[in-house]
């Protein structure tokens, strides 16, 4: 078991959020163990500004918990109907739980239906409202049917039923009804002790008072759990641990499934490219005499990472000098479908070595140098610009890329934001102290256990299981990421003003350095920048002011909408 050292820097925020939301969501934890556990192809992606192995070790933790205590409140359940079946207690129960449970139904609803449209929203409160009054009327026929026959087996008639014969004489069955009280009181104290427990964990591990503390070690503090896991799940974690190696001169490999090449980076935000044709100058040396530049992809590449490089000395641009923080990164992103498509090519081992292990985590120089002078129709290199701002919480990327020759310069620039951590994620923060709150979140949980029943009951049988593999066919799905675990705990939208106009902050300095540098890059290469001016004040003054977040954040699909002009697009999961 891995132990955290006395020298271990206080966890941050980010890696206390998502711990926490594994513990908090069992969607979330059980998405996290699909996408990263079950498939020992999927590769690592990369995530900065927090712990993924830690993320992964409580959604681990999360589920075998659950599973257990669905068993066991699916067996007691079950107990209890048997025990009280015909009677009143049964009866009320179902009643009062089905109908406690409406109200929240319903808000799970609305959420589902939020940014769709009015329509979409009630049409989805009326399928949940539907849905429970079936439930309610299903219970009570089915009651009624077998309660009618019973009786008709056992009721009397001109003979005594209860009687073969005066010799053999038949008792009537005992009561069982008040013994169905027991299992019901089970029920409640399995759905204390796991609420107590989960609230323990919260406040003592990842609650608000724990971000000046160094982590305890995860496999450590989940070590009893992680003994009943299945041994499938907990022997991925390893690859989270360890660091990707890195080749000098090489770059990082993202082999992606889906519409979304950037991984970990967001959602898009008003991409743009465009392509030019070359115009030569009427002189034939720069001003000062000396010859001009050769124009190269490989030397735009360099002139543009040199102009955008002065923005790390700035200490006045940006809140908290987070621009000295600048971080610009060379990387590879790959279509995993096209890659499978490409196996019988010789280049393609240096994408994947091998059907049995993921991709390789970093490319070799000398393939980058290639990609960079010819990109893949499935592979294409990326120069990333990449500010973490808000202690992390607030990501801005922009992606550059770009091809020459005599004739024609394309460029492509697509900015991409990570929204903040959801807010009922980071509720952790504000966990009363009050023991009494866990508990009334328990008898709330024991009367609506009947809406739920069925749910956990499935949820207990439920196995995550690999992709499905036929023999001599090869699922891409298994060697290609779709989101991050930051992703998956992102905000729809941006909650504070002060972010909103951070992000256009950030866009607009980005843009203020790449457009000189490239009509500079031009005119020293002997090449007019008319054009490329041109088209460039269109994309910059295409917005210029700062309107209101209406949710253009959106996971689900392709979106389009209000986020300062921006155009949101983000792909539908496979």
């Amino acid at each position: 078991m891995s132990t955290v050292p006395d020298t271990a820097v206080p966890q941050d925020d980010t890696t206390r959020y998502l711990c926490a939301a594994a513990h908090v969501d069992f969607r979330y934890a059980d998405a996290a163990i699909r996408e990263f556990v079950v498939e020992p192809t999927r590769p690592v992606p990369p995530s900065p500004g927090f712990q993924p192995a830690n993320v992964l070790v409580e959604a681990i933790a999360s589920r075998t918990r659950r599973k257990y205590r669905d068993g066991a409140l699916a067996v007691l359940a079950g107990l209890f109907i048997w025990l009280a079946w015909g009677t009143w207690l049964l009866y009320g129960w179902l009643i009062v739980g089905v109908a406690a449970a409406i109200p929240s139904m319903l808000v799970a609803a609305g959420k589902s239906g939020t940014g769709t449209g009015t329509k979409l929203a009630t049409a989805a409160r009326t399928r949940k409202a539907g849905g429970v009054i079936a439930v309610i009327v299903g219970i009570l026929l089915i009651g009624s049917l077998a309660s009618g026959a019973l009786q008709g087996a056992f009721g009397s008639s001109s003979r005594d039923r209860y009687y073969y014969d005066d010799v053999y004489p038949y008792e009537p069955p005992a009561q069982l009804w008040p013994y169905a009280l027991i299992p019901l009181v089970l029920i409640g104290v399995v759905l204390i002790l796991d609420r107590l427990f989960v609230w323990n964990v919260l406040r003592t591990r990842f609650g608000y008072g724990t971000r000046n503390r160094p982590p305890a070690g995860p496999t450590d503090a989940e070590e009893q759990l992680l003994a009943v896991s299945p041994r499938r799940f907990l022997g991925n974690l390893d690859r989270y641990r360890t660091p990707a190696p890195q080749t000098a001169g090489g770059a990082p490999l993202i082999v992606h499934r889906g519409y979304n090449p950037f991984v970990g980076a967001g959602l898009h935000r008003e991409p743009w490219s465009m392509a030019l044709p070359l115009e030569k100058l009427s002189q034939d040396t720069k001003p000062d005499g000396s010859p001009f530049d050769e124009l190269t992809t490989i030397s735009l590449y360099d002139r543009v990472r040199e102009a955008m490089s002065a923005l790390q000395a700035s200490n006045a641009l940006s809140p908290d000098q987070r621009l000295r923080s600048l971080k610009i990164i060379d990387a590879v992103y790959a279509s995993a479908s096209e890659l499978i498509d490409h196996l019988p090519d010789s280049t393609t081992d240096l994408y994947l070595s091998h059907v049995d292990f993921p991709p390789n985590s970093t490319l070799p120089a000398t393939e980058v140098a290639a990609l960079r002078r010819q990109p893949r129709e499935w592979a294409r290199y990326y120069l990333c610009f990449q500010v973490e701002t808000w202690d992390r919480d607030l990501v801005m990327s922009s992606f550059l890329h770009a091809a020459v020759d005599e004739t024609t310069l394309y460029l492509e620039w697509t900015p991409c934001v990570l929204p903040p951590v959801r807010e009922e994620y980071r509720a952790v923060d504000k966990l009363n102290s009050n023991i009494a709150v866990p508990l009334g979140q328990a008898l709330l949980r024991w009367v609506k256990l009947p809406a739920s029943i069925l749910g956990r009951t499935v949820h207990t049988l439920g196995l995550i299981r690999p992709l499905r593999r036929e023999r001599e066919i090869i699922n891409p799905d298994a060697y290609g990421t779709l989101r991050t675990l930051r992703e998956m705990a992102a905000a729809n939208e941006v909650p504070n003003y002060f972010q909103l106009v951070d992000i256009e902050r950030y866009e607009k300095i980005m843009h203020s350095r790449l457009i000189p540098a490239i009509s500079r890059i031009l005119r020293d290469s002997g090449y007019s920048p008319a054009t490329f001016e041109r088209q460039a004040e269109m994309v910059v003054n295409n917005d210029v002011t700062i309107e209101h977040n209406f949710g253009a954040f959106n996971v689900g699909g392709k979106v389009s909408g209000d986020m300062s002009g921006a155009t949101v697009r983000a792909g539908a999961e496979k």
